[in-house]
């Protein structure tokens, strides 16, 4: 996000105070070391990551970017219709929860990830200025814990309408582990409640594939502790909601998007690399 922000042309696309509250929440927790985080800014760095993009497929920063706003845009709608409540699992030293309590006092605004990113982030949180009594970070691995059983631990109500959010994370679950996220997110809201979130594209077996990029990237989260576990073709994904309690509200593809998010900010024509699929349900 700080890459993104430090390019002027790209700048826009971002979330309002997005790529300054991250960098707040870095500093202030200690999780980065400074210059890691300057770098970051600096004309030299995304030069270099242009050189690596162009090698593996120009547009995948981008695409981040689009992912972000996106993601953003389906909480913002959410509350406007109803939504007294955000769940952010897997949300990482993300901003979303934190800028979406700052702008909403009314709206409850959880986030759930493991300790070892939980706990700096909420350190993060109160170093940068952006706590709030309405934000709650839990600190939970929900492979062995219900979350049901964490949210009990906050204000969460489960029979109010509500926004979830999955960025990025469906991916590293195994099929079972998703029905049981489904399972657990349709059976913790409240009717009219939606669910965002970013999902990998699949085989006839719902195994994951990212594209011509697939094996030496999967190597790489591998060989990172992260293998790739699940994905769905989107054709498939209105059937598999169904079967779950939802139904689909929105599935754009890369050319809604960009008619969506970049040809307001005159980037209709940028290369645009979409490494996942993105989903708005509504629990029916």
């Amino acid at each position: 996000m700080l890459l993104l922000d430090a390019v002027p042309r790209f700048a826009g696309l971002l979330p309002v105070d997005a790529a300054a509250a991250v960098e707040g929440l870095l500093r202030a927790s200690g999780a980065v070391r400074p210059r890691h985080i300057d770098v970051m800014r600096r004309p030299a760095t995304y030069k270099m990551y242009r050189f690596i993009e162009g090698m593996l497929g120009r547009g995948q920063l981008l695409w981040f970017g689009v992912r972000k706003r996106w993601m953003a845009d389906c909480v913002e709608s959410a509350i406007a219709a109803g939504a007294t409540q955000l769940l952010v699992v897997g949300a990482g030293f993300d901003s979303l929860a934190a800028l979406v309590a700052r702008r909403h006092p009314h709206v409850t605004c959880v986030e759930i990830d493991a300790p070892a990113t939980a706990e700096p982030k909420r350190a993060g949180l109160q170093g940068a200025g952006l706590a709030r009594d309405n934000l709650h970070v839990r600190a939970a691995d929900l492979a062995h814990r219900e979350l049901a059983d964490v949210l009990r631990e906050t204000p969460w109500r489960p029979d109010a309408r509500s926004v979830v959010v999955a960025e990025g994370l469906l991916m590293y679950l195994d099929a079972a582990s998703v029905a049981r996220f489904f399972a657990a997110v349709h059976a913790s809201t409240g009717p009219g409640s939606r669910l965002a979130c970013s999902l990998m594209d699949g085989d006839a077996d719902d195994n994951p594939h990212i594209g011509a990029l697939d094996w030496p990237i999967r190597l790489a989260l591998r060989l990172a502790g992260e293998p790739l576990r699940w994905g769905i073709a989107p054709a498939k994904l209105p059937a598999f909601a169904a079967s779950a309690g939802y139904r689909v509200l929105d599935q754009p593809d890369a050319a809604a998007l960009r008619d969506r998010l970049l040809a307001p900010l005159g980037l209709r024509d940028e290369p645009l690399l979409p490494y996942e699929h993105l989903a708005l349900l509504a629990r029916a």
